[in-house]
């Protein structure tokens, strides 16, 4: 039994280990901001926080005729108490960033958004965004990008 507590106990470590890994290392801190969506935008469906349903967050993509994008993770508080938010921004391209801890007060939305970078031809790049709620982290997909040249 006490083997059985210890490996679960190893593998719980390095579960740990890889998901704080998973965070961009050299990526900017940014705040998070006010968004208004226009039609350069392409986001997934919103989704609740599993540990806080009341808070709900997409992963989104922004991009202009140029080939240019940057991944946007937005977050709406629709619970009844203001919570504490952070996270990141990953995607294959590059548009990646830490998002400031902050407070989310209820009825509120923001977004955190990536870095704008110019997307490589021919490529479909996977996009995500983590969302921490008071220490809790979840993730969500963002839509992929291909620039077509």
């Amino acid at each position: 039994m006490r083997r059985i507590i210890r490996g679960a106990g190893a593998g719980l470590a390095a579960l740990t280990a890889l998901a704080a890994a998973a965070a961009p290392a050299n990526a900017a801190t940014v705040n998070w901001q006010a968004i208004s969506p226009n039609a350069n935008w392409r986001c997934e469906d919103t989704i609740p926080h599993a540990t806080y349903p009341g808070v709900k967050f997409q992963g989104c993509v922004v991009a202009n005729q140029f080939g240019d994008a940057q991944v946007v993770l937005v977050v709406n508080n629709q619970g009844p108490k203001a919570v504490n938010i952070g996270g990141w921004t990953s995607s294959q391209f590059g548009s990646n960033v830490t998002c400031a801890d902050s407070v989310l007060n209820p009825g509120f939305q923001r977004g955190c958004f990536g870095p704008t970078v110019t997307v490589p031809c021919n490529i479909t790049y996977a996009n995500s965004v983590h969302l921490t709620v008071n220490g809790s982290t979840k993730i969500a997909p963002a839509p992929s990008v291909t620039k077509h040249c």
